[in-house]
């Protein structure tokens, strides 16, 4: 599956709808056949991406990663006063990710690879018809209580009534590393995620009104959904559950053991660790066959 390509890596700024500068890693190898977007999980930087991106890469997908605003290095001169919301993430910045990858290797196929919120952000982004197939790894209700417990129920109400008030309390954000393992995380995107989390129907209540304007029910391009037994946070309900967000969408879910894929542990997010590049043939195989089916 990983063929040999030659690929150029470069480090970009572009700017999103509304003037804010974003970052990111364009991976473009001699011939790419797809292009494909890599959206993070809440707080992980684009670099823990990087190494399963190579891999893509190497596979002939032109990849392109990048920061949200507030994490990683799309970070403004102080994020102690810094104002944005969850939904940003997806009405500005993912957008702008697409349209700079677009860009930057126009006419072929767009392929979107999603982990956890990334998926959720795809119903926010009013260029959302430019991408052929999505593929979720790990996206699913967010709600605190469909977690596993005790262990990670216990630790998500520590640290969404606990840590994460104390630190805003002290920083005016989530700063990186501590019990709170990504990057940093703005005040906004901390408060709406919480309040997401606590909602029986995650934050589908509010498309009607408070999430407006939102593109949810505009989606048709296909979704391949990666759930993996051992994921603490995204069981199989729970994963079914997220796609009724999209009505017009076509989906498969794929449930695999970490055992069938040659490794140990997935979780929600050690699929992408270097550790576990065996099961990563699984997934590129699953991106290059709907690049393979052609686009749209």
């Amino acid at each position: 599956m990983n063929d040999v390509n030659k690929t150029m890596e470069t480090e970009v700024t572009f700017s999103a709808a509304d003037g804010f500068e974003l970052a990111g890693t364009l991976l473009l190898p001699d011939r790419p056949q797809a292009a494909v977007l890599i959206s993070s999980a809440t707080g992980f930087p684009r670099d823990f991406y990087l190494p399963f991106a190579r891999y893509g890469a190497a596979c002939g997908a032109a990849c392109f990663l990048y920061d949200y605003r507030g994490v990683g290095t799309s970070v403004p001169k102080s994020l102690k006063s810094f104002k944005t919301d969850f939904p940003d993430w997806g009405r500005l910045d993912m957008a702008a990710a697409l349209d700079r990858l677009i860009a930057a290797v126009p006419g072929i196929p767009v392929i979107h690879i999603a982990n956890s919120a990334g998926g959720h952000l795809v119903g926010f982004m009013p260029n959302h018809d430019k991408i052929a197939r999505h593929v979720f790894i790990g996206v699913g209700f967010g709600t605190w209580w469909s977690h596993r417990f005790p262990k990670q129920q216990f630790l998500d109400l520590f640290f969404w009534w606990i840590y994460g008030p104390m630190k805003l309390a002290m920083k005016g954000y989530i700063p990186a590393g501590g019990l709170w393992g990504g990057s940093t995380l703005p005040a906004g995107a901390f408060r709406t995620w919480r309040r997401w989390s606590h909602k029986g129907e995650y934050f589908r209540s509010e498309l009607a009104n408070r999430l407006q304007p939102h593109y949810f029910n505009d989606i048709k391009a296909r979704v391949i959904s990666f759930v993996f037994t051992d994921d603490p946070m995204t069981k199989l309900k729970c994963a079914r559950q997220f796609l009724e967000f999209m009505p017009c969408a076509k989906h498969e879910i794929r449930l695999r053991r970490p055992e069938e894929l040659g490794v140990k542990t997935l979780g929600h997010q050690d699929l992408f660790r270097r550790k576990n590049e065996a099961a990563w043939p699984e997934i590129w195989s699953a991106v290059k066959d709907e690049w393979k089916k052609g686009a749209i």
